[in-house]
């Protein structure tokens, strides 16, 4: 999968332009605030239809602007597609597949694939279980669009459950009412639990063995899905989750909210079996998140029959000289569209092949042009 071509108008700070990266690695060198990160943050909207920095489309639009356009023209094993997305001032978005608009966000997912690296997603291992939940439901939507929609139906179960929790007066009263969204809860949840548990399992295989060749076999990761509810199957999982809410009912009331289910669920990451999450260094958080990282584009190659498109958004200065090398030549076949805010080192240019494009006041150029 490559990008052939990217087209912005008034997005964030970005001068109206057409860009055509080649389809290996592309270099995008700029200071702060001259529009480089705007510019691969644009082609990321254009998979997901989400900023991977802000929830606001607002911030999207160039000060002063009425709205902002994006288009991303790209080629895949299927042959050749176009997305653009239209964002006005006043809160509306306009999605485009091929010149076709379309109805709902889950339409959108599977045409672009990418997965976006920045100097923040070490946030995945470090932070709270949600961002590890998100990090699995971005990839999972990406590559199936039947969980997308599972998802959604189940995220609207559970917060029907938590508004009957929070509005009623007795258990007594909520005991006819929350059945029905408790039913729909267990078949929605043992699916997307079904779905990660699978997900991180094949995560496990790749992301343990990116981990011991960045550190040359001195570390060690392991990796495992953790949820209150088991079951070998579906319908195992279902039933277990079912009886789990009812069981629950009494501490949820007391709560006002659902207290067990997948949207509490969590991903354990251990290097030399001491939980990386809390006590891992600085230097474990980054190769953790690198390893996770590579092992998505490993895990795309299989679900989709290709690799998606690598963006790196300031990733270089993280990551020493070696892990620098073995990040750009992970792939020949791979699209990386990378931002820095310095050309490369002389050590790193020889024998590696890009495109390189200057940006300064939102307006992005090939370079020497």
């Amino acid at each position: 999968m490559k990008v052939t071509q990217i087209a912005v108008s008034s997005y964030r700070n970005l001068a109206r332009q057409k860009i055509a990266p080649s389809g290996g690695l592309n270099i995008f060198v700029g200071d702060n605030a001259q529009g480089k990160t705007n510019l691969v943050e644009s082609v990321y909207l254009c998979c997901i239809g989400k900023s991977p920095r802000t929830d606001k489309d607002k911030d999207l639009i160039r000060w002063g602007a009425d709205q902002a356009f994006v288009s991303v023209k790209y080629s895949c094993r299927f042959g050749e597609g176009e997305i653009s997305i239209t964002l006005n001032a006043k809160g509306k978005k306009q999605i485009c597949v091929n010149s076709v608009p379309i109805a709902k966000m889950g339409e959108l997912m599977g045409y672009l694939n990418c997965i976006y690296f920045s100097p923040n997603e070490i946030k995945i291992i470090s932070q709270s279980p949600a961002e590890r939940r998100k990090f699995l439901d971005v990839d999972l939507c990406q590559t199936d669009k039947n969980y997308f929609y599972c998802l959604s139906r189940f995220n609207k179960a559970l917060a029907q459950r938590n508004n009957l929790l929070k509005q009623a007066r007795s258990i007594e009263e909520l005991a006819d009412s929350i059945f029905v969204w408790d039913k729909q809860i267990a078949e929605e949840g043992a699916r997307v639990i079904a779905k990660r548990r699978a997900f991180c399992q094949k995560l496990k295989t790749y992301a343990t063995k990116n981990h011991k060749k960045l550190t040359e076999n001195q570390e060690e990761l392991f990796l495992e899905y953790i949820t209150q509810i088991q079951g070998d199957t579906v319908a195992e999982i279902s039933q277990n989750y079912l009886a789990l809410l009812q069981q629950n009912l009494a501490k949820d009331f007391a709560a006002r909210y659902t207290t067990a289910g997948c949207q509490r669920d969590d991903i354990c990451l251990k290097v030399n079996n001491v939980d990386v999450r809390s006590f891992g260094s600085q230097g474990q958080l980054r190769t953790t998140a690198l390893s996770l990282k590579l092992a998505e584009l490993l895990i795309f190659k299989d679900i989709i029959g290709e690799y998606p498109i690598l963006i790196l958004d300031d990733v270089l200065s993280e990551l020493d000289i070696d892990r620098q090398r073995r990040l750009l030549n992970f792939n020949p076949e791979l699209q990386i569209l990378m931002t820095t805010a310095t050309e490369l080192p002389q050590e790193l240019k020889s024998n590696l092949l890009y495109q390189q494009f200057d940006i300064q006041d939102g307006v992005c150029k090939p370079a020497n042009q």
